[in-house]
């Protein structure tokens, strides 16, 4: 591609985001010469020639199957510099429905401990293109690829990290058999020698990805896993669980699989447990928001599916659970969930819209307790009327933040005011 358009007299880019902008800086970089067209949404002619789009925009729209345009992404044109340069980092893609943040900030803390010069970008902080020009002076760039941007890779990584899957985002890739698909293609175009890191706890990508050459997994007697207490290596004692500073079973999980990646990577597993001690977590994940009464309010804004509040709520447990959950309706089926909750994995729920009328229909059904809420402000109120000293309210709502916030940050610093107003 980057031939093409080193012989093209212009390129389009369908995006203005952060992504557009920085394939924009590239092509000036790289490409002086090549006119530059911006374009955004609603599109009012049909494109063509080669166009840059930016991962929010499916790949199923209309606009796209019945063009005869040229299409690519920030992440393809990356990808293709790094394998065109005489010298060019290790590149480390990590993907999965849930965890690929933690997982991918993981990675970037226990190798750049170890004294290597590492770059994280992608679906978290820079667009992996904004390093383009830095190729030659990084040892390490670990790219966060969601499904979006693993749909149309053409390329692949010396390592692939694929953590788990369960159904989202079915507006964007129109099945969730199309999801899972889409989200395997992160390594579809391996070379050989580049490894594919898998779950072996997770059925559906072992449903989905039955045989892969040059698998390595994690959660594995074989490779790297984690229990009673300890971190182990093909059966032999790493170091303690105790020194993750992360909250729920799934974060141990997380952590087998950044230490398989860094181990790939040429890193030493046993200097990863002081580094661990170090890390921090990511805001909205699972975070300590305040205390208030002697209820402790925890943000977990980022869940947007049943199975990542249920995560959370196995985190906390035993402790007594008000859980707030609800949001943008993607047609999840919340049964599990509910009966999780009625099984005593909550106290009750607190609900909020859209979803919430449906999940706490689900909950009663299952013989647990919920009350129905219309905004944020009410749903804390609610909670803490509920709570007593010792007990947590637990903002995590199984549903994403679209059409009601701007995303999950909003969202959890809205929480945030809120508790902070009681």
């Amino acid at each position: 591609m980057l031939s093409d358009i080193s012989k093209s007299e212009s390129i389009t880019i369908w995006g203005k985001g952060r992504e557009g902008t920085a394939v924009a800086d590239f092509i000036r970089r790289e490409f002086p010469s090549c006119r530059i067209k911006t374009v955004e949404d609603p599109l009012t002619e049909p494109l063509s020639g080669i166009v840059v789009k930016s991962p929010g925009i499916s790949l199923y729209r209309d606009e796209i199957r019945n063009s005869s345009a040229v299409f690519t992404s920030g992440t393809n044109l990356f990808l293709e510099k790094c394998y065109e340069s005489k010298r060019r980092p290790f590149l480390i893609g990590v993907t999965g429905t849930k965890g690929k943040s933690t997982t991918s900030s993981l990675i970037v803390h226990l190798l750049s401990a170890q004294g290597r010069k590492v770059a994280l970008g992608g679906n978290i902080g820079e667009p992996v293109i904004g390093y383009a020009g830095k190729i030659d002076s990084l040892d390490v760039v670990v790219d966060e690829i969601s499904s979006y941007q693993a749909a149309d890779l053409q390329y692949s990584f010396d390592v692939c990290v694929i953590l788990n899957l369960y159904p989202e985002h079915i507006d964007w890739h129109r099945t969730h058999d199309r999801y899972y698909r889409d989200k395997l293609n992160i390594q579809a175009h391996r070379m050989n020698g580049q490894k594919v890191v898998l779950n072996k706890e997770d059925a559906r990508t072992k449903e989905y990805l039955p045989s892969a050459r040059d698998a390595v997994f994690f959660n594995d007697t074989a490779g790297i896993s984690e229990h009673d207490g300890w971190f182990w290596k093909s059966g032999e004692r790493l170091f303690e669980t105790s020194v993750v500073p992360l909250k729920g079973e799934h974060n141990l999980k997380n952590v087998c699989a950044a230490l398989t990646a860094v181990e790939l990577a040429g890193g030493d597993l046993k200097a990863c447990a002081q580094a661990l001690k170090t890390f921090k977590a990511l805001p909205h994940r699972l975070s300590f928001c305040c205390e208030k009464g002697g209820v402790c309010f925890i943000d977990d804004s980022i869940s947007t599916t049943p199975e990542t509040a249920i995560a959370a709520l196995k985190a906390f447990a035993p402790q007594p659970i008000i859980l707030i959950a609800g949001g943008y309706d993607r047609c999840q089926d919340y049964k599990e969930l509910a009966s999780f909750i009625a099984s005593g994995g909550a106290k009750a729920v607190v609900t909020l819209p859209d979803t919430g009328e449906r999940l706490a229909r689900d909950v009663w059904a299952a013989g647990g307790k919920a009350y129905e809420t219309s905004n944020m402000r009410e749903a804390v109120l609610k909670a803490f009327s509920l709570a007593h000293g010792g007990d947590i309210v637990l903002l995590s709502p199984a549903s994403p933040s679209y059409g009601i916030y701007k995303n999950f940050e909003e969202r959890g610093d809205l929480f945030a005011k809120e508790v902070s107003e009681l």
